[in-house]
């Protein structure tokens, strides 16, 4: 089965290209967490985010 996603118009091709590279990744090795964040968010902010989700992960065991 394919999904098909559309991504914001002002989004570059390496954004588009490495969405669709995480979301086969992630739909391969589990299920995939997927939260939308503000427009703004920084990447600082972002990299903190997952940095706390992967520590929640393993702490719980839960990491593919």
């Amino acid at each position: 089965m394919k999904i098909e996603l559309e991504v914001p118009d002002d989004w570059t091709p390496g954004q588009t290209l490495a969405t669709r590279a995480i979301m086969q990744q992630v739909v391969r090795a589990g299920h995939p967490i997927v939260a939308a964040v503000r427009r703004d968010a920084t990447p600082e902010q972002l990299e903190r985010i997952y940095r706390r989700l992967g520590a929640l992960l393993r702490e719980t065991s839960l990491a593919a």
